[in-house]
């Protein structure tokens, strides 16, 4: 009987170190999860940037509470960033992203949803527009220029959740004006 109840000791000593590794690893698979997801979408917003055209980094001319007016060389053409995101990368406002609602081509005018939480200062602000997908974690886009080599370096940097704590992760390429 002292030799079953031994056992049984044994075997409820190893249950309950097995249960909290277990466990542990549980918490870990899922920070990795979030970590991993974070650095898909900054991969994604990283080759979405890369593959524009030049014509759609650019500096803000106008804006108001709700729209943003483009460079001369964005496109022309009605409705055409209809969907696109358009992202503050330097200057007034840095750092907000909204989704372009409608597009007045002769005018270059954005307009934009939800209004800005600073609104960008003509020729201070900059932009990029992009398609962009529904992201689950909110995003940054830093875009620096080397006039002298043509060269832009872009640092996108996601930031998500981890046990109550926000983290990020970024990454960064240069793109060379096309």
């Amino acid at each position: 009987m002292i030799e079953v109840a031994v056992v049984i000791l044994i075997l409820a000593v190893i249950t309950v170190a097995l249960m909290g590794l277990f466990l542990t690893g549980n918490i870990f698979t899922a920070q990795a999860r979030h970590e991993v997801a974070a650095l898909n979408q900054a991969r994604e917003i990283l080759e979405e940037i890369k593959s524009i055209p030049d014509s759609q980094l650019g500096t803000t001319q106008d804006a108001g509470d709700d729209w943003i007016r483009l460079e001369s060389r964005a496109s022309s053409e009605d409705d055409f960033y209809n969907g696109y995101l358009i992202a503050t990368t330097g200057g007034t406002g840095a750092g907000q992203v909204r989704e372009v609602v409608d597009y007045d081509g002769e005018s270059r005018v954005a307009t934009v949803g939800p209004l800005w939480r600073t609104k960008p200062i003509a020729n201070d602000t900059t932009y990029v527009i992009f398609k962009g997908n529904d992201y689950d974690y909110e995003f940054r886009i830093h875009v620096t220029e080397d006039e002298t080599l043509d060269l832009k370096t872009v640092t996108v940097v996601v930031y998500y959740e981890d046990r109550g704590r926000q983290k990020e992760v970024s990454l960064t390429t240069e793109k060379l004006r096309r």
